[in-house]
């Protein structure tokens, strides 16, 4: 058992600090037992830094299918044939709906997301920006948009809008990209990122495990996004999807999951770090460790093209940890 290096690298990120890239690596050649260990001690951070307090987001496939990109992953892509549902952008109406329908399941935080390069239509872009007003109006849900690789006045828009935040993963490491899309490349991918801060949005910075990166990889996409600055960090596991590129893959195994998430939490100990798409699969019936790994938030509800768990069994989990759901923060919380 390795105690002296995991309780520095604790210490480390207790002080508000990345641990080092060394460090970081080490972590792959973790036991189960000393993986057990250090989440005694990746809880204590994420307690330290975000408390009891446990952010849900919600979000709606608003524009689905036939998008021009060929990211291996995505059930979307029209690069391959799968079952994903195609239709053109939801309504104002329809958006605001499953705005509050996510409000009153439990959800602080809710994206519009839309599949596609950018969006960049102009009748698209003013009904998405409406339906960011009528958010922020009718609802007290924290806005979000995931929509491409967006034009900075375009996000200039959006923010002026409303908007709150703007959702864009790298999805990979730098090294591993070109075996992730051919169509288009991991600097377009920051520069997207760039734009969202450049036109003062708060930017959701992630990326997606399981695709065949090798553990270095997963600490040099880490420490990608923590060089950029971003404020919150969604961890997906890949869920394989029939006929995509990926397809082959099998998911990822539950303690290299968990591995993953107290990695990204010893990199980043402040930022808002989720857990989203493949957790029911990956993390079964034991889905509660997430947060001693070192997460604070879960994406609830829906998935883009597959389902979620029920919102009650999520804020059931939640509440027997003696962890509190936004419908039970304080309001004048400094969380």
């Amino acid at each position: 058992m390795r105690k002296e290096l995991i309780d520095g690298m604790v210490e480390t990120a207790l002080n508000g600090q990345s641990i080092s890239n060394e460090q970081a690596l080490q972590l792959e050649s973790f036991s189960h037992e000393e993986l057990d260990y250090l989440f005694i001690g990746t809880d204590r951070i994420r307690d330290q830094f975000k408390g009891e307090n446990v952010k849900i987001c919600s979000i709606v496939n608003a524009k689905s299918g036939r998008c021009v990109e060929d990211c291996s992953f995505c059930g979307q892509s029209s690069s391959f044939k799968t079952d994903a549902p195609e239709f053109e952008l939801m309504s104002v109406e329809e958006m605001v709906t499953a705005a509050k329908e996510a409000e009153a399941f439990g959800a602080n935080e809710f994206s519009i997301v839309a599949s596609g390069t950018k969006m960049n239509d102009r009748e698209e872009l003013d009904r998405v920006k409406e339906a960011v007003r009528r958010i922020k109006a009718e609802t007290n849900l924290e806005t979000c948009c995931s929509l491409g690789l967006m034009e900075l006045d375009h996000l200039k828009e959006l923010k002026a809008a409303g908007l709150d935040r703007c959702h864009h993963n790298l999805e990979t490491a730098a090294s591993h990209f070109e075996k992730i899309v051919t169509t288009h490349t991991y600097e377009d991918e920051v520069r997207a990122v760039k734009n969202a801060q450049e036109a003062g949005l708060d930017v959701c910075v992630g990326g997606i495990f399981g695709m065949g990166e090798t553990f270095t990889q997963r600490v040099e996409l880490a420490f990608s996004i923590r060089d950029l600055g971003t404020q919150s960090l969604p961890i997906n596991f890949l869920k394989p999807i029939e006929g995509t590129g990926m397809d082959h893959l099998e998911t990822i195994e539950y303690y290299d999951a968990l591995k993953t998430i107290a990695l990204l939490r010893l990199i980043l100990p402040k930022i808002d770090l989720f857990v989203c798409g493949g957790r029911e699969e990956v993390l079964t019936d034991k889905q509660e460790k997430l947060f001693s790994a070192g997460a604070n938030g879960i994406l609830g509800g829906n998935y883009l093209t597959t389902k979620g768990q029920d919102p009650k069994r999520d804020i059931g989990m939640i509440e027997e940890l003696g962890l509190r759901p936004p419908a039970s923060w304080e309001v004048n919380s400094n969380r």
